[in-house]
């Protein structure tokens, strides 16, 4: 079996832990490398919260290297209101950081130059290391064999503006540098398909009757995913967007999608935004942006991958439709 060579770049963050989790459990991906950014959480914590994730899994293998400390230009604003002073929801507050292996930006190159055309890179946070990459050396990210985005909002609200998504707005100037490059097989994958995305309380609650330190841990972060969403929007259960990027790497059926080109806006009421024209005719500057989700696919796969040991209770509860 060809592996899936993967570099994930992140702001762990809940979602970004649940990723990391899909991914480092699952065979057909070779996680080469987790390079870490300033995002929902600031970059020394979010090493520390993506090496706590990988030792829940027993990956103490995967490098992990830490980015960039602020967006490009702007004043940095984490998101901890959202995911918690510790990022992961107020709980664990991880403090051992990875071993030093050079900064994020660093270990990109490297391993793109190491293996060209062969890398996928999924960029689930600010895109601040990547478009210090572009900024040194454009012909670099080039060498990657696609690069699938979490991020922007298309025909929807935004998550912490009207119409910006948080991962453009943290660091708008990063985004408009990736985008205005044009780089080939380029995904984008927004919160239009990213909402759908939610873990119901029943959900939850079959997790944690599953009674492992694994599971323990996805409840404990959610929590305070699920009180957030309660007390901003009245809802039940989280958005979880990350892990979408995974399972779609796993199952490519999972997301459908139109081309379109995609612009940013860095300024004004408006920063953040992801400006995207379906009508765009150069072919050249075209992304593949996702247009709708199997939500039931993803979960199925998400849920079972995680805990496999529970498989069977997992399609117990698919089959008596108490999850999905």
């Amino acid at each position: 079996m060809n592996k899936i060579k993967l570099i994930l770049d992140v702001d762990p963050g809940i979602d970004d832990s649940l990723a990391l989790l899909l991914a480092g459990l699952s065979a057909e991906i070779e996680l080469l490398a987790v390079t870490v950014v300033s995002g929902n959480i600031e970059v020394n914590q979010a090493a520390c919260n993506a090496k706590l994730a990988m030792s829940l899994i027993n990956r103490n293998d995967v490098l992990i290297a830490k980015g960039c400390a602020l967006p490009l230009q702007r004043n940095y604003v984490d998101a901890t209101d959202t995911h918690g002073k510790d990022g992961i929801g107020e709980i664990y507050f991880p403090s051992e950081e990875p071993i030093d292996h050079g900064s994020a930006t660093e270990v990109i190159i490297g391993l793109l130059r190491q293996y060209p055309h062969q890398i996928t890179i999924a960029a689930l946070g600010p895109l601040s290391n990547l478009a210090t990459i572009i900024k040194q050396d454009a012909e670099v990210c080039a060498l990657a064999k696609e690069i699938i985005i979490m991020g922007g909002s298309v025909k929807v609200c935004g998550n912490c503006s009207p119409v910006a998504e948080y991962n453009f707005w943290c660091d708008p100037d990063a985004a408009k540098i990736f985008f205005d490059a044009h780089l080939a097989n380029v995904t984008l994958v927004p919160l239009d398909v990213t909402y759908k995305i939610r873990l119901t309380p029943d959900m939850r609650e079959m997790i944690r009757q599953f009674k492992s330190p694994l599971s323990q841990y996805v409840v404990d972060i959610t929590g305070f995913y699920v009180d957030f969403h309660w007390a901003q929007e009245r809802t039940l259960g989280c958005v979880i967007n990350d892990p979408l990027v995974i399972a779609y790497l796993l199952d490519r059926s999972i997301l459908t999608f139109k081309k379109g080109y995609v612009q940013i806006e860095t300024e004004g009421i408006a920063m953040g935004e992801s400006v995207v024209e379906f009508r765009e005719t150069d072919s050249q500057k075209l992304t593949d942006i996702a247009q709708s989700v199997d939500s039931k696919k993803f979960f199925k796969l998400f849920l079972k991958r995680l805990f496999h040991e529970h498989k069977e209770d997992i399609q117990l509860m698919i089959e008596k439709r108490m999850i999905l």
